[in-house]
């Protein structure tokens, strides 16, 4: 998935490259914001762009850092899940707490696009790497941040992408965040609570990961284990 062209040509007319950052949380030295605004954009890394988008305590006021918008966007996108995860988490804080600037400035909604948008994409397969999903912690923070951020938003995602569990991707992420739900750090899904007790659903759920496991010793030893834990 690439940037948005639409939020670039908002953003890069405005707003020029800031020549210093202002850290209004006074939550950084001198040495590291210099260390920051003095490398190029291509240089900054994951852990540069997550203190300019530090949540509640940024790096830089809303017109310094907004410049910084796009290139965070492209970081989420591409960089490892892990590190996206983090980055991804505290822009969408930061998002939330620049709501009016952002609305003001008509990327506000577009950015709600972009995130359903990657959500859509990153949920459209499911495949193993090791004993996890692929971008399964991108798209955990995407909708457990959203719920945290404006309880009830993130659960939205969960129902337009995986709730009809037509197929066994969407079978598998919906199980695989309810497992997460009961047991993992990600707790604060009110869908994925009522998704416990529908009995017709997880059957369907269930039915269509047993199929696909069926032939994948990988995968049969994956569901197995979350499917009891699951009570399904």
């Amino acid at each position: 998935m690439t940037v948005p062209e639409d939020i670039k040509r908002i953003i890069y007319p405005k707003y020029s490259r800031p020549t210093r950052l202002s850290d209004p949380g006074s939550d950084f030295s001198q040495e590291e914001l210099k260390a920051i605004i003095h490398k190029t954009d291509a240089d900054l890394t994951d852990t540069d762009l997550i203190c300019i988008f530090q949540s509640f305590l940024p790096a830089g006021e809303y017109r310094e850092s907004v410049y910084f918008l796009p290139l965070a966007l492209k970081h989420i996108c591409d960089a490892d899940d892990d590190g996206a995860s983090t980055l991804c988490d505290n822009l969408l804080r930061w998002i939330g707490e620049q709501k009016t600037n952002l609305e003001q400035d008509d990327l506000y909604d577009r950015l709600s696009a972009f995130f359903e948008s990657l959500f859509a994409e990153l949920t459209s397969a499911f495949t193993l790497q090791d004993d996890y999903p692929e971008n399964c912690n991108r798209t955990t923070t995407i909708f457990d941040t959203l719920n945290s951020c404006s309880p009830g938003s993130g659960d939205l995602l969960l129902r337009k992408y995986v709730e009809n569990v037509e197929n066994y991707e969407q079978a598998a992420w919906l199980v695989y965040y309810l497992h997460e739900n009961l047991y993992g750090l990600h707790r604060n899904s009110a869908f994925l609570k009522n998704i416990a007790s529908d009995k017709t659903l997880l059957k369907k759920a269930y039915d269509l990961i047993v199929a696909k496991a069926m032939n994948d010793d990988n995968l049969l030893n994956f569901w197995d284990k979350r499917l009891t834990s699951c009570g399904i």
